[in-house]
């Protein structure tokens, strides 16, 4: 099966979907999510695989955006956690170095690492793009902070392990398909819906509170502004419960009603992780 993802080889994306599919998935990389959904949505692979959140930098508000806009199901929750490596070229030690290449993310999830090593931090597109630079220019004063899957693929040396300031930092991917092509005998555990309120004092309280009529435990809870009207607002929210329950059916019903948009990102099962489990 062809899975896709935004990055290169190494990325944590790529490990995150070995630890979903099994190391005989064949993993496509892609410069942009845009990308990885075009991908999906025109057949050229069978899945699509993103992050949507970090314990630490929050939701990664393009992909939602994206899935938003287009024609996808979400299949599956994958957490995943991220250990951050310092890779160098062969031979390298820790007191040479002067630069270090990685995200934005990455980069401020070990500040702590950086400063106490004096090193300047130099943001790179991704983490495994960072470490395919240092390999590329041979400069034994830099560095990446990335995976440990990188080491092996661009011949670098892990000079420090975990030198992330946070141990429990973690991302939760989502799994997506095109929406005619949802397999039948997933598991439905929870559900991502977004959906925009009306206008009058205590509208969003009235839509969540369908939920809680029928008993259903909300576990995200999100606002994004909508850029073509200032001002308005789409919301995000997960639960328990699959779309095959009757009384999501009805909490569904009752929000549509109350609402001036609702679609359903999809059903699934729950993740296997430290998060899986967190409620609002």
């Amino acid at each position: 099966m062809k899975v896709a993802f935004q990055g290169i080889k190494g990325a944590y994306s790529e490990s995150a979907i070995y630890k979903h599919f099994g190391k005989d998935a064949e993993a496509i990389g892609y410069d942009l999510s845009e990308e990885v959904f075009d991908a999906v949505l025109n057949n050229k692979v069978d899945f699509g695989l993103l992050p949507f959140e970090n314990t630490i930098a929050g939701s990664v508000v393009v992909n939602y955006d994206l899935l938003l806009n287009n024609d996808v199901s979400l299949i599956a929750e994958v957490f995943f956690q991220i250990k951050h490596n310092l890779l160098s070229h062969k031979g390298s030690k820790l007191d040479n170095l002067k630069s270090v290449y990685s995200h934005p993310h990455a980069l401020e999830q070990c500040r702590e690492f950086i400063k106490k090593n004096k090193l300047k931090a130099v943001p790179e597109y991704d983490t495994a793009g960072a470490a395919k630079i240092v390999k590329e220019r041979n400069n034994v004063g830099e560095a990446a902070i990335t995976s440990e899957f990188c080491a092996e693929i661009y011949g670098l040396d892990i000079i420090e392990k975990d030198i992330e300031t946070n141990k429990s930092n973690s991302t939760k991917f989502f799994v997506f398909v095109k929406s005619d092509k949802v397999p039948k005998n997933i598991k439905k555990e929870k559900t991502s819906i977004s959906f925009k309120t009306k206008h009058y004092p205590g509208a969003l309280i009235n839509c969540l509170q369908r939920l809680a009529k029928h008993g259903l435990n909300l576990t995200k809870l999100e606002s994004r502004p909508v850029p073509e009207n200032p001002w308005e607002y789409i919301f995000y929210a997960d639960f328990e419960g699959g779309t095959n329950s009757q009384k999501v059916k009805l909490a569904l019903s009752e929000m549509e009603a109350a609402c001036t948009l609702l679609k359903v990102l999809g059903s699934y099962a729950k993740g296997k992780g430290i998060d899986a489990n967190k409620h609002l």
